[in-house]
């Protein structure tokens, strides 16, 4: 996958910051700069991840940072005493690391399965829609568990298809983090991609090649495409969960 978010972030053609989650659309409208205002929905998914625990003054970590928009938000609103943007892309973090303009921000490529992060370093890992891409969820959990300090949290959110969610939890379980909330946001998920389908076609239209289109339109879950029809079928969820590390073994 790390060549596919390679040529996102080639195709980001404004330069800048760019969210690349399904977003999150419920009655809970939080109050955003104006500028932030088109992005509302992905900003909410950020919101809702982590609306349980209190950032500020925190050092937190992002798994999946992508192109880096999830970070500004979290630098911007939420005060955190440090961040750092983890992306397997090499691609995503140069753009990140050209737009940074955040004193106690960085961004560093790196794997999920091996984080450049050291021991009980962490009050918060946060991971938006980038698990279902690892090749050991297990290998992951406990990277997470090594790097965060003791009562630090793990706020996690991402899609798992219907038979797969079962195994998800026997790995959250076996990590020995412990689950304080989980929650199915798949309806909230669904709306966000349904209000935003018809713009992201058009950007897509307008990016890609004929030959590129149609994955990349299943990777976005506009209508029509796989991903979204297996959210409305019950094949696929969106699942959000908030762990912590309760003990240091």
């Amino acid at each position: 996958m790390q060549w596919l978010y390679n040529r996102f972030a080639s195709n980001n053609k404004s330069g800048g910051y760019v969210f690349l989650n399904y977003g999150y659309k419920d009655q809970t409208a939080i109050p955003l700069n104006k500028e932030d205002e088109p992005n509302r929905y992905f900003i909410q998914l950020y919101q809702r991840v982590v609306r349980d625990i209190d950032v500020e003054n925190k050092d937190i970590v992002e798994v999946g940072c992508g192109q880096g928009a999830g970070g500004v938000f979290l630098l911007h609103y939420k005060n955190p005493r440090s961040y750092i943007g983890i992306d397997l892309s090499d691609k995503a973090i140069d753009l990140c690391q050209r737009n940074s303009k955040f004193a106690n921000g960085q961004w560093m490529q790196g794997r999920a399965d091996a984080l450049p992060i050291h021991d009980s370093s962490v009050d918060i890992v946060v991971n938006i829609e980038s698990s279902h891409c690892y090749h050991s969820m297990d290998k992951f959990l406990c990277e997470v568990k090594r790097v965060l300090r003791l009562n630090g949290y793990m706020a996690f959110a991402d899609l798992r298809h219907s038979s797969k969610i079962d195994e998800l939890d026997n790995s959250i379980k076996a990590s020995g983090l412990h689950v304080l909330h989980r929650s199915d946001i798949t309806p909230q998920v669904l709306d966000s991609l349904t209000y935003l389908s018809d713009r992201r076609k058009a950007h897509i239209n307008a990016t890609y090649s004929n030959i590129w289109r149609r994955a990349v339109r299943d990777i976005s879950a506009v209508k029509g495409s796989v991903t979204y029809d297996g959210f409305i079928n019950g094949q696929q969820k969106y699942l959000c969960y908030l762990l912590q590390k309760r003990n240091a073994e």
